[in-house]
This record gives C-alpha cells, structure tokens and sequence, in this order.
C-alpha cells in the first residue's frame, strides 16, 4: 500500500489479500524501532504475544529504513485479539517508532478484490 504521511486525511490501499479476519495472522506486523536497545524490544514483542524477528537488508544485515533505524517483523499467531491494546502498548514503548497498525491514522482503507472496489472508513466501517 502507498502511504502518504503529510495529509490530513489518510488512504490506506489495499488488495483483498490483506483485509485479513484477524489481524497479524497473514502479514507480519513490521515494528520500526530505534537501533539502540533492539533487542529489548524483541523480549517486549514476545511479552504481547508476538512472535518478532529482526528484517534483513541486503548481505545478511539488518535492514534499515530511511531514520536509520531497525525493523522488526511481528507474527502474531493466532491473531490479535485486541489490535487496540496492541496498538496502544507499541506507541507508549520507548524506542518504537512506528508499527504497521494502520489503526489510529487510517482515515479510510481502500480494499481492492474479485467483487469489486470496498471503502472502510474509520469509525465502525
């Protein structure tokens, strides 16, 4: 999906693939933490009932994103139960980022599939 970080209002685009039941059970939550202390984040991630691993770049090392920082890619089983608790927990944690929760900012999320075009607009969509 293509983000656009400056506007006011958020679009979020999506193919059916992605609009799973359950969130985090097909897609990796990716993570983007600050380079120092990583690791601590991986033991956080397992705490909430993740299951995390730190994304490779290029050769092997760790990638990193445009802030130079870490990425970590986050299973989460059987699915997140409460993506909200989730959510908030990663943005209260020192040293995260960003996580891949589209679910304060979304203003609305444009789902692509077989059956056509579906927009899901933020508030109960």
């Amino acid at each position: 999906g293509m983000v656009a970080q400056a506007s006011r209002r958020l679009v979020i685009m999506v193919d059916d693939s992605k609009e799973v039941r359950r969130l985090g059970t097909r897609v990796p939550l990716p993570v983007e933490v600050t380079r120092f202390g990583w690791r601590s984040q991986l033991a956080f991630l397992r705490q909430i009932g993740g299951e995390p691993a730190l994304r490779s770049g290029e050769g092997g090392s760790p990638f990193l994103t445009d802030n130079g920082n870490h990425v970590i890619d986050c299973r989460f089983a059987g699915g997140l139960d409460e993506p909200e608790a989730v959510e908030d927990a990663l943005r209260r944690r020192a040293g995260v980022v960003e996580s891949g929760l589209f679910l304060g900012i979304a203003t609305a999320v444009v789902v692509a599939g077989a059956g056509g075009v579906r927009v899901l607009e933020r508030g109960g969509a």
